[in-house]
Parts: structure tokens; sequence; C-alpha cells
């Protein structure tokens, strides 16, 4: 390990306040019961700078004590040189109040390609703690992802990226490519069989796994359903519920208008004890965020999600599956996400239920889901397809609808009904700010455009309240008024 003097006082930091527990995946070291709100292995992930800032300035609201106000316009600047100065100020303040592991989560922000040394400053303390501290939040898949990212940041340190106008962060998620995800899965293959056994058990032991396709309860499979056999007898993890506070923090910074509404979905959960719910059904007018908010849900609770499409959907098929004997045949849906995930309590997402077609013929698409709403025929659920009997009582249900009165009273019966407001325009700055963060987030950019001047946010809010505050129609305002901003810079 190296000998570097601040390198040794992040490890006291980190070490001094730790008490002797029992991590959730049952190793026996000298670790928290509970994660930092901030780790920096969860950063070392994010797709590129603009998610990486986001996400750490979002966690940040966590911290007693901790002035970054003063910060934010040059942190949210797109320069460069602002951005990395406001992020070395952040990591000072965040050392002060030894909060180590958020100090070096900004410390990692202010890196740049261009500058190899700049590395020098986090990669021991990322080296040392994505071995032995860190580890113990994360699955294998997830450590081995991790340790690939940082294998592309010591390569950026050594020079290799030198000169590239990307951050270290979309330079580290593009070389994540299919030669990694080979190299990934070997990997968890040279684990001892035995021991991969143990650690099953052991999580299922303290109810962190589930068995959904039991093999006794299994028909052979058939040559087009040869994708799943790994998933007979298999025990796949449960996530678990991490900073549960900081999660409600978040949404209610991007929904302002939908706290009552967060708050209901959020009801059920648990810290630190797997992710399930009751079915949920966001109800609430065209252009509120319903849609929006579940995949954000989705993200910060590291579920994922899948997506079914209730508008396009003609009939029971695309949910319910379809028999054994089809040449095309297809499982439930709740078991695809299943599938897809790798995990037993994904996110199945109905979006706009209520739009879906009405004809009886191959049945309707609102009673096929009705099976597996219920728990108690949810874990001993016959998929049709597949001929075997699966366990889908975790998998975590959510739809989408404008109205709910024309939906069946079984339907309506079975989920909560959550309704989700209407924005307002006193909520304007906070959800204009977010529109701009998710565009440049999507184009790939390395730094948020300029924040909204007055006089741009007062243009776009008289055109928001003519087309009734809809956070879809927002989209397109901010869209034009950042183009009618890019023509006046190129006249001038």
């Amino acid at each position: 390990m190296s000998n570097d003097p601040k390198l040794k006082d992040w490890l006291r930091l980190i070490e001094e306040d730790r008490t002797e527990c029992t991590p959730p995946n049952g190793k026996d070291s000298v670790k928290e019961s509970t994660p930092p709100a901030l780790l920096p292995t969860e950063v070392l992930v994010q797709k590129g700078w603009p998610q990486a800032a986001a996400f750490v300035w979002s966690r940040l609201q966590a911290i007693d004590g901790l002035q970054r106000d003063d910060l934010a316009a040059d942190y949210w600047s797109g320069e460069k040189k602002r951005c990395e100065a406001a992020c070395k100020t952040l990591a000072d303040r965040l050392f002060k109040l030894r909060e180590g592991e958020a100090a070096l989560c900004a410390q990692m922000l202010a890196v740049d390609t261009s500058v190899p040394l700049t590395f020098d400053s986090v990669l021991p303390q990322l080296a040392y703690g994505s071995e032995h501290l860190w580890d113990i939040w994360h699955s294998e898949v997830e450590n081995a992802a991790i340790k690939q990212r940082l294998s592309t940041w010591w390569s950026a340190a050594d020079g290799s990226y030198e000169g590239d106008d990307r951050s270290i962060f979309l330079i580290a998620y593009h070389s994540w490519g299919e030669e990694e995800v080979e190299l990934k899965r070997a990997r968890l293959a040279e684990v001892e069989p035995q021991e991969r056994h143990l650690a099953a058990e052991a999580r299922a032991a303290a109810g962190l796994s589930l068995v959904v396709m039991p093999r006794a309860k299994s028909t052979k499979l058939r040559d087009t359903h040869r994708e799943y056999e790994e998933l007979v007898d298999a025990h796949l993890p449960l996530t678990v519920a991490r900073n549960l506070q900081n999660v409600r923090k978040a949404l209610l910074n991007e929904y302002p208008h939908a706290a009552s509404a967060i708050d209901l979905v959020l009801r059920d959960l648990r810290e630190a004890q797997p992710v399930r719910w009751k079915p949920i059904l966001l109800t609430g007018p065209a252009g509120t965020g319903k849609s929006r908010l579940v995949r954000r849900l989705g993200e910060l609770l590291c579920l994922s999600v899948y997506r079914i499409d209730g508008s396009s959907s003609a009939d029971s098929i695309g949910f319910g599956g379809t028999p054994k004997g089809w040449s095309n045949t297809l499982p439930s849906a709740p078991f695809r996400a299943i599938s897809q995930a790798r995990i037993a309590n994904p996110i199945a997402m109905v979006d706009e239920i209520d739009k879906c077609n009405t004809s009886q013929h191959n049945g309707r698409l609102v009673h096929a889901i009705l099976p597996f709403l219920e728990r108690e025929t949810a874990c001993r659920y016959r998929d049709a397809s597949l001929d075997s009997e699966l366990d889908l009582s975790w998998v975590n249900h959510i739809a989408t609808a404008n109205a709910v009165e024309d939906l069946p009273a079984p339907l309506r019966d079975r989920y909560r009904i959550v309704k989700v407001p209407s924005p307002r325009l006193v909520d304007l700055p906070v959800l204009a700010g977010n529109v701009m963060r998710e565009m440049a987030s999507e184009s790939g950019e390395e730094a948020f455009a300029q924040a909204l001047a007055a006089d741009e946010l007062d243009v776009i809010a008289r055109a928001w309240t003519k087309v009734g505050f809809s956070i879809r129609k927002l989209q397109a305002i901010v869209s034009a008024t950042l183009e009618t901003r890019n023509q006046m810079a190129v006249r001038h």
C-alpha cells in the first residue's frame, strides 16, 4: 500500500468510527452495518460526468453541516476549470466534516484525462477501498464491473487517454463492452462450485435470495428456451433497500409536486430489507411524470424496470405469455423481467394500463395481470410457456394510468391507487433544471448547459402555463429555449 500521507489520513478517517458487526452478506470483518450515504464505487460506475456529478450532488443533501450552495454556480457551470475548482473545494469541506468517502467522490469528479497526474489523488484510495471496504455492498457481478472500470482509470493514469476530451467516466463506461462481459463471466466461473453453493445457501438463510424456478417443479425446457436453463434451481439475489432517506430526498428534489405520492410509494420499504411493495397504480393527468418517476425509482433502488406498453397491448399474451405448444412461445412478463435483471424482485411496469385493448380475443391484458398481483397465486404460478411452477411473488408491480374509472373493479381492488398531481408554476425552476440535466445526459455531453437565465424562465413560464403544466411539454419548451439561445450565440 502507498506511503502517501494523504492516503493514510483518508484510511484513518474511514476506519475511526467503525464498529464490529456482521455485514449483510455474512462476511466477518470490521465494517459498517449500513453503507455510507455515498460510496465511491457507486460513482465509479456512472455513465458520464453529468450522471456522476448529479449522483454525488443529490447524495450530499444527507450530510449535515455541509455548505455547498455557494459552489453550485461553478459546479454546474460546464466550464472544466470552474467545475474542478468547485469539486476540490467540496472535497476539502467534506474532509473537515470527517466524511472520507464523500470527499473521495468529490475528488473523483475533478480528475482530468488530459492530466494523468490528477489520478494520483484518488486511485490508491479507490483501489484499497474497492478491495477491502466497500466490496460487501456489491454483488459478485457488480464487483467485477467495478474492477473493470477501475482498470480503465489506471490506464488513464498511465497516459493512455492523454489528450482525450471525454471524461474518464464516459471512457470507462464505453470500455465495458462485449469482451469485458465475457471476461466478467469467466471470472465468475473461476469461483469454486462449492464456494458458490455455500454463498448461495448463506444468502438463502438470510432471506436475501430466492429460487424462482425450482427443478422439481419444472419440465424439460425446449430448445427455444435454452436461455433460461441457468435460472433452474438458481438462488437469485433479492435487492435490498439502501439509504431510503436519500432515495426520498432525491425523488422530492426531482418531483417537488409529488411529495405525497412518493411517500406512499416508499411506505412499504424497510432499510436493509429486500425491496417489495403492494402493487401500485399511479394515476394522474398526462404529462405529470408518472412513467419517469417509476424509472427513477428503479435507478435509485438499483432495480431493473421491465416496461410493458399497455396502449399497444391487444390481448393477454404480452403479459401472461403463450402456451408451450406454440412455435414462438413466450414466458410471462414477470418471468422475463427476472430473466433480464437476474434478480428475483425487479419492477414490472405496465405503462398506460387504461389504454389497453378491450377486445376479448385471446383475453385482455387487465385480466392476465390479476394472478400476479396476489402473492398467494404468484408464489406458485404455472407458466404455460415454460410448463414450470415459478415463484414470482417478489416481483414489484407498478402501473400508470390517466384515469381508473374504466378499469375492472377486481384490478382496482388489487392495486394501491396513488394520485400524482400536476406540477405547479412554483416548481418550474427545479423541473426545468432537471429537464436540462436529463437532456445533457442523453446527449452524452461532458458538462451541463449554462443555467437558465431569469428572462428565459419567464418565457418558459408563460408558454408552460398555456399548455397546462405538463412535464412532457415542458421538455419541448426547454429544448426550444436552448435552441433559441444557441442561435443567438452564433449570431453574436
